[in-house]
């Protein structure tokens, strides 16, 4: 708004968000707004608001300054204020809190340890199985009974691999 003052009274001249004229706020004079100019004052306002609805520190302090340099409107001035407070809250919250593991700092703990041991003593039952069957099974004297129960325990200890991999 290129003349912020009254031409009557001096002045100073207030629009509000829709309106095409402004109200001097001490004699109640009325001045027509460019209609140009109204509607990038709505568009500054529209966008601080978007910034403001971001919740974040740099959208409030964008929002501010735009928001400031129409601060002849009074909803953009209330909006200013909002935004100054907003600011003052964010700056003053505490980061949030990050949890840390207990054992964060890479040292194994006796349940790891025990666990990976766990796991290779399994692995290694799971070769000598596979290994004793395929044994038996090329000599031609495992039974189709022995072959499904030692399919079945190699595959329980297979299944208790991976649970055990699963919790550690």
């Amino acid at each position: 708004m290129p003349n912020l003052t009254c031409t009557t009274c001096g002045g100073k001249l207030i629009l509000t968000i829709g309106s095409d004229q402004a109200v001097c706020d001490h004699c109640g004079q009325t001045a027509a707004v460019d209609p140009v100019d109204v509607k990038r004052y709505q568009d500054l306002y529209q966008t601080a608001q978007t910034l403001m609805r971001t919740g974040t520190r740099a959208g409030y302090a964008d929002a501010l300054t735009r928001l400031q340099s129409i601060d002849f409107i009074p909803q953009a001035k209330e909006a200013a204020a909002q935004c100054e407070k907003e600011l003052a809250l964010l700056r003053e919250a505490k980061p949030p809190r990050v949890r840390h593991n207990k054992n964060s700092d890479g040292k194994n703990t006796a349940l790891g340890v025990v666990i990976v041991v766990a796991i290779v003593v399994l692995l290694l039952l799971l070769l000598a199985v596979v290994g004793f069957a395929v044994y038996h099974l090329i000599k031609g004297d495992l039974s189709r009974t022995q072959m499904i129960v030692l399919g079945a325990a190699a595959a329980v200890i297979v299944l208790l691999g991976i649970i055990g991999k699963i919790k550690s």
